[in-house]
């Protein structure tokens, strides 16, 4: 009776290893798929930072560039006004020294 009490109790102790053995593999594997999951969602967060920022700089450069073609056009107003201001300078001029002439 008592061998049958040895031979259950190194029994339970077998088990028990193994049982322990087998939680700290679970539990290393639980922590590999964590770390695993844990990096994909770094990564993936990364691409959705850079193509947000990508599409910022896409909408800058273009609001940029509109900006420039309204200057532009303003500059080009502003000089056909300052051509037409300066023609009619010149033509009240020619007048002036016509009428000076024919006096």
């Amino acid at each position: 009776m008592i061998e049958e009490t040895i031979r259950a109790v190194k029994e339970a102790e077998s088990q028990a290893e193994s049982i322990a053995s087998d939680a700290a593999k679970q539990a290393d594997d639980i922590v590999r798929q964590a770390e695993s999951n844990a990096a994909e969602l770094i990564a993936k967060a990364k691409e959705a930072a850079k193509q947000t920022a990508a599409a910022a700089m896409e909408k800058a450069k273009a609001d940029g560039e509109e900006k420039l073609r309204k200057a532009d056009a303003e500059a080009e107003e502003e000089a056909k006004a300052l051509r037409s201001a300066a023609k009619a300078g010149e033509d009240a001029a020619a007048k002036s020294v016509a009428e000076a002439l024919l006096k």
